[in-house]
C-alpha cells in the first residue's frame, strides 16, 4: 500500500509547529530549537507499519508530527501473537526515550495506529541536547510518568475509526454506512463519514477529523483504489459488509491486511451479514465465514434500527452481555432476569452460559420474547420431566434420549454462527482437563453436552474427545465473557449451597430393605436421605463453587436470587424461579442506578 509523502518544506513547517507545542522543548530558545530541528530525520510511516519492535538496541528517540503511534506490550501469559495497546503517542509527543535514558534494549513494540510523520533524533543528538540544555530533563520525566500513567491496563482499547468495505455484489453500503453513523451517533457527540473526495488529504488532515468526532466512518470504495488502501490504514476495525443472501465464503476484491510477516499488530475485523426482513436459516451461516478471517460476524436487518443499534454497540464497546450460571431447575430464574432487563430498557447484546443457564441464553441468542421463553420452558421442562428415561447405569441414569429430543424440537439444525446474539457455552473436556468454550457447531449438540451430569446422562463424544457439564470446571464463565471486550458484564449468578441434606439420625447409607419399608410403611413423607442424582448433581457443581467469589468479582453488575429453599431438581418450581429472578433483578438494577455502571447500563 503506497502513502503519499509530503514535501519537505510542508513536513519542515509541521515539525516546527510540533517542537513549539512540545511540553519537552517549551524551555528552549529560537536557536536551541533550530539545533534541535537541524537533527531530525523525517520517516513517513504507513498506517500498521513498525516503528521499533520489543527487544531491539535503543538508537534514536522520535517525535510525531502527525497521525498517531502505538505502544503494545506483548502477553506471553496470554497470546503472544496479540499483543496489548497500552498507550497512544499523539502528535506533539516523543516516543522511545524510556529506553534511551536506561540505555538498554526497546522494552516494547511501537507502531503507526494511522499514517504518520515521526521525526527520528539519533541517540548522539539526544545525549548532546541533554547536556546541552539541561532544563530539557524534567520536562522529559513528566512525559514518561504520564505516558506510564494512562497506560490502559489490560482492557483492551476499543475503536474509534471503521473501514466499511464491500463484499459481494449488490451490498447496499451507502444505506448501511448513514443507518450505521446515525446509531454511532446516539453513542457519541459526533460521528463524521469519509468518502473518496478525501483522498488526497494530508494525515494531520485525518488527525484533526478524528479529534473532533467521536468516530469517524471510512466509505471503501469497491475495488482496490489509493482510497480503499488509505481505509484500511487508518481504521482501527475494518468492517466487511455483504448480503446474507448470496452463497460462498465472504472475500474481498482487495487485500485486507493478510498476516504480514513481523507486524507489531493486527486490525479487528469485524463481518456483517445483511438479512432481508429476516432471521438467518439453519446452517446457513458457517459457509460464509471464510475461516475464521474475521474475528466476530454479526447478523443484521436493515429494516430493524435495534439491530444496527446493536452492532454499534458491539463495536465501540458499548455492549450488554449477559452471563448465566447452571444450576438444574433453579436455572429458570435466568427467565425472570431477562424479562427484568428488558422491561428496563437494558439491552442484551451477548448471551453466555453453562449446563441449565446455557439453554436459557440459547433461547435469548434466538431472540425469543418473553412469552416464549415462558412457553417452550415450561413445556420441555414441567409438563414434559426431562430426566425420566432410566438406563441400565453402566455409564449413566438416564439415557439422555430425551433432553436430546427436546433440545433438537426447540432448536432445530441451527448452528451457533446462525444465532442472532452472539453465544457461547461451556463444557468440561475430560480428555483435556480443560473447560473448552463453543461458538461455532450445531447449537443442540452443544448444549446436549453442556447439560451432561456425570453419571446422570452420558458424556458427550466429540472428534474423540468426551465433554460432560461445564459446571465441572466452571458453572459460571463469566470471565469469557470479559476477555470479548465489548462492554458491560451482567453475571446471574445461582448459589448452589443448601442443594443437598440429610436426616440428622441418617448415619450410613439405607439397605435395600430400609428403602422398601420406607416406601411401603411411611411413604407420604421426604426421605431423609438425598437421590442419587441430588448427589451427582451437586458433586459435579462442588469444584467449580470453590472459585465462584473470583468468578462473581469479574461482573461489572452481579445478580444472585435468593433460591435455596428450591431443589436443583424440582422442575415444578418454574414460576417460583422466574418470580425470584424477575423481582431480584428489578431490585438489583434500582441500586445500580446511581452507580458508574447503572449510568452505562441504562445509556447502552
Amino acid at each position: 500500500m503506497s502513502l503519499v509523502e509530503p514535501s519537505e518544506d510542508t513536513a519542515r513547517l509541521r515539525l516546527r509547529s510540533v517542537l513549539q507545542r512540545a511540553p519537552l522543548f517549551a524551555d528552549l530558545d529560537p536557536e536551541g530549537l533550530a539545533a534541535v530541528e537541524r537533527e531530525l530525520t523525517l520517516l513517513i510511516l504507513p498506517g500498521g507499519a513498525p516503528l521499533f519492535r520489543q527487544g531491539e538496541p535503543a538508537d534514536a528517540v522520535y517525535v510525531v508530527a502527525s497521525g498517531c503511534l502505538g505502544v503494545f506490550r506483548h502477553q506471553e501469559e496470554v497470546d503472544a501473537s496479540e499483543p496489548l495497546l497500552i498507550a497512544e503517542v499523539p502528535p506533539g509527543n516523543l516516543v522511545g526515550e524510556m529506553s534511551l535514558l536506561s540505555h538498554g534494549k526497546r522494552t516494547r513494540s511501537v507502531a503507526a495506529l494511522r499514517d504518520s510523520e515521526v521525526w527520528r533524533l539519533a541517540q548522539s543528538s539526544f545525549n548532546a541536547l541533554t547536556k546541552h540544555h539541561p532544563e530539557v530533563l524534567p520536562a522529559l520525566m513528566r512525559s514518561v510518568v504520564a505516558r506510564n500513567a494512562v497506560e490502559t491496563g489490560k482492557r483492551r482499547r476499543q475503536p474509534r475509526t471503521f473501514a466499511i468495505l464491500p463484499a459481494g455484489p449488490n451490498v447496499p453500503s451507502a444505506r448501511f454506512a448513514v443507518m450505521l453513523a446515525d446509531a454511532l451517533g446516539r453513542i457519541g457527540n459526533r460521528v463524521q463519514m469519509l468518502g473518496p473526495e478525501s483522498v488526497d488529504q494530508e494525515p494531520e488532515w485525518f488527525a484533526r477529523c478524528e479529534m473532533e468526532s467521536s468516530f469517524v466512518l471510512y466509505r471503501a470504495d469497491a475495488t482496490q483504489t489509493p482510497w480503499t488502501e488509505l481505509c484500511l490504514r487508518q481504521a482501527d476495525c475494518l468492517i466487511a459488509v455483504r448480503s446474507a443472501e448470496h452463497d460462498g465464503p465472504t472475500t474481498l476484491p482487495f487485500d485486507v491486511e493478510t498476516a504480514q510477516s513481523g507486524a507489531v499488530f493486527h486490525r479487528r475485523r469485524e463481518l456483517v451479514l445483511l438479512h432481508e426482513g429476516h432471521d438467518p436459516s439453519p446452517g446457513s451461516t458457517a459457509a460464509l465465514l471464510a475461516g475464521g478471517l474475521y474475528g466476530h460476524h454479526h447478523h443484521i436487518r436493515l429494516d430493524i434500527h435495534a439491530d444496527i443499534d446493536r452492532l454499534a454497540r458491539l463495536l465501540t464497546g458499548h455492549a450488554v452481555g449477559v452471563v448465566m450460571a447452571g444450576g438444574g431447575a433453579r436455572a429458570f430464574t435466568h427467565i425472570g432476569v431477562v424479562k427484568a432487563l428488558r422491561q428496563s430498557g437494558v439491552p442484551i447484546d451477548l448471551v453466555g452460559g453453562t449446563s441449565m443457564g446455557a439453554i436459557v441464553a440459547a433461547g435469548v441468542a434466538s431472540r425469543w420474547n418473553d412469552e416464549e421463553l415462558n412457553e417452550r420452558f415450561r413445556r420441555a421442562f414441567v409438563d414434559a420431566n426431562p430426566l425420566n428415561d432410566y438406563t441400565v447405569p453402566l455409564i449413566s441414569l438416564f439415557s439422555g434420549r430425551r433432553v436430546t429430543r427436546l433440545l433438537r424440537a426447540a432448536f432445530g439444525e441451527k448452528d451457533i454462527e446462525d444465532l442472532v446474539l452472539s453465544f457461547y457455552c461451556m463444557t468440561a473436556n475430560l480428555t483435556t482437563s480443560d473447560a473448552d468454550i463453543h461458538t461455532v457447531g450445531r447449537l443442540w449438540r452443544w448444549l446436549r453436552a453442556s447439560v451432561a451430569i456425570p453419571g446422570v446422562m452420558p458424556p458427550f463424544n466429540e472428534a474423540g474427545e468426551v465433554h460432560v457439564d461445564g459446571g465441572v470446571i466452571d458453572n459460571f464463565p463469566v470471565r469469557a465473557m470479559r476477555r470479548l471486550g465489548r462492554g458491560i458484564t451482567i453475571g446471574v449468578d445461582i448459589d448452589t449451597g443448601g442443594a443437598l441434606a440429610a436426616g440428622a439420625d441418617v448415619m450410613e447409607p439405607w439397605s435395600a430393605w430400609q428403602f422398601f419399608r420406607r416406601l411401603i410403611w411411611r411413604r407420604n413423607e421426604t426421605l431423609p436421605i438425598p437421590s442419587i442424582v441430588a448427589i451427582l448433581l451437586r458433586s459435579a457443581l462442588v469444584a467449580s463453587t470453590a472459585r465462584a467469589a473470583q468468578d462473581r468479582a469479574a461482573a461489572d453488575l452481579l445478580i444472585v436470587p435468593p433460591m435455596n429453599h428450591i431443589d436443583l431438581l424440582d422442575w415444578t418450581s418454574f414460576d417460583a424461579a422466574i418470580e425470584l429472578g424477575y423481582r431480584t433483578t428489578m431490585e438489583t438494577l434500582e441500586k445500580a442506578r446511581a452507580l458508574p455502571v447503572g449510568a452505562r447500563l441504562f445509556l447502552a
